[in-house]
């Protein structure tokens, strides 16, 4: 039924356990797994009571972005790892929503898998949730883990 799986995660709990379902899924399926880290890095240069803020050196936003998809895929990883299952790792830089749908239908993904809520709640408020833009614009089934 599924022969290629993406798991999109920011490392959250949510996104973790999102990962032991998707590696369950993979062993039942024989399917292999795409595990995707999306960047979205900050404007640099935004607006302030004052005026415009200075802008933020673009090499440090670049290496902090290059930490934190160490990290997610290093914790998500490890809980891949747990089960037994191998996994292909991509990074991408850009909107989440908008990067999981396009890699998904590039990689013919027929599942993407991801947690509910992921690290940017205010972010989720004020914008839709990513998993909610996921749910209604993927070409394939999502499955969203609580």
């Amino acid at each position: 039924m599924f022969k290629r799986i993406l798991i999109a995660s920011d490392g959250s709990d949510y996104a973790l356990k999102a990962a032991q379902a998707a590696g369950e899924i993979a062993q039942k399926f024989g399917a292999s797994l795409l595990l995707l880290s999306v960047f979205n890095p900050p404007p640099t240069v935004a607006p302030f009571a004052g005026g415009l803020q200075p802008p933020i050196d673009p090499e440090l936003i670049a290496r902090y972005g290059e930490e934190t998809q160490d990290a997610i895929e290093r914790q998500t990883g490890s809980v891949l790892e747990k089960l037994g299952v191998a996994y292909e790792a991509r990074r991408e830089v850009g909107h989440p929503a908008e990067m999981i749908i396009g890699v998904a239908g590039r990689e013919n993904a027929d599942l993407i898998v991801m947690g509910s809520r992921g690290l940017s709640g205010l972010q989720s408020f004020l914008l839709g949730s990513i998993s909610d833009r996921v749910l209604h614009h993927a070409h394939c089934p999502v499955l969203i883990v609580k």
